[in-house]
């Protein structure tokens, strides 16, 4: 899989662009994103754990079944919740987002069959045709994502936005006030 900055970093530019653009999402809604990002790689828990099976209260499954459309997704509910009410749908798009955007970068990887795992899991158990555009060692996503995401923050932060009709301190006084 393509590692966690890329994915991270690249969570980070489309929910910041997306908050120049949508007037629902604000600039303090982003670091959803990356989180909804992140909770794909939730599944690398093994390597802390040192086994793929783990136990909670009784039941037994797999740290793969984290990278599962339909596990994911309970996680998100589940941090929905902890947002206040007024906030929950926006908190839920920014999550779900990240979550689609790590699963869709995930399908690029070069895999030995040509076939991803079971991602959309449980709609299908089909393991969609791999996309073969990189290897999961491969850095140069990571070093396409980090000068993108530089100059997404740079843009951001100066007001040069398109539509940005305010200063950089004056967005996030707005921010603070919503």
């Amino acid at each position: 899989m393509s590692d966690l900055l890329t994915h991270v970093l690249a969570a980070f530019v489309v929910a910041t662009v997306a908050s120049w653009s949508l007037p629902w999402f604000a600039r303090r809604h982003v670091p959803l994103a990356t989180a909804g990002a992140l909770a794909p790689d939730l599944a690398k828990g093994h390597f802390v754990t040192g086994d793929v099976l783990v136990t909670v209260a009784g039941v037994t499954g797999s740290w793969d079944a984290l990278q599962t459309v339909g596990v994911v997704t309970c996680l998100v509910v589940a941090g929905v919740m902890l947002v206040e009410r007024a906030e929950r749908r926006v908190a839920l798009a920014a999550l779900l987002g990240g979550m689609c955007l790590h699963v869709a970068m995930d399908s690029l990887v070069i895999r030995a069959g040509g076939v991803a795992p079971p991602y959309l899991y449980p709609l299908t158990w089909a393991g969609l045709p791999s996309l073969d555009v990189y290897l999961s060692s491969s850095i140069w996503p990571s070093l396409v994502a980090l000068p993108v995401a530089a100059l997404v923050w740079y843009v951001d932060r100066r007001g040069l936005a398109p539509g940005a009709d305010t200063t950089a301190s004056e967005r996030a006084d707005g921010d603070r006030a919503n």
